[in-house]
């Protein structure tokens, strides 16, 4: 088994117009996140060293944050940043998971052109895990299939909008 997850789907739209729903902060915030959530972009700097510091609220009213650090953008090819959970005021923390969970996560997005639109593929890496973390990451496969499924359905929509 890798130490990578990896999804990919294809979208009924040009690679631009995929691209801007990924790196105009409106349109990010208007799909991003797990079905059901709300994001909101608090600081959005989308050049290598740049960063997305973003809130998110549940149906049930939580609310969390999130900050990824931009590593390379190639625009309308890829983009790679480092995710984790934050404060506020966009300080790395622990995630909130009752397990093992590495601090951060190293994304890749990749678009392509693809008969029909666009493939998307996300690849999802945790950055200097233990052990224990890679182990519980790997676990956790068939549940992020279902997150990143249903993010993309949002997506999908909103693209349709």
């Amino acid at each position: 088994m890798t130490d990578s997850f990896v999804i990919s789907r294809v979208f009924a739209v040009s690679r631009q117009r995929m691209w801007d729903a990924w790196t105009v902060p409106e349109q990010f915030a208007a799909w991003f996140g797990p079905k059901g959530v709300t994001t909101e972009v608090l600081h959005f700097d989308l050049r290598p060293g740049g960063y997305l510091h973003s809130k998110v609220t549940g149906p049930d009213g939580a609310v969390s944050w999130a900050k990824s650090t931009y590593d390379a953008i190639d625009p309308p090819r890829r983009i790679v940043w480092r995710q984790g959970w934050a404060d506020a005021d966009g300080n790395i923390v622990p995630s909130p998971f009752p397990m093992p969970w590495a601090l951060l996560m190293r994304t890749e997005v990749d678009f392509a052109d693809a008969d029909g639109g666009t493939m998307v593929t996300v690849t999802w890496t945790p950055v200097d895990p233990t052990a224990e973390e890679l182990s519980t990451f790997k676990g956790m496969f068939a549940s992020m299939t279902g997150g990143w499924t249903g993010s993309f359905d949002v997506l999908d929509a909103f693209l349709a909008s």
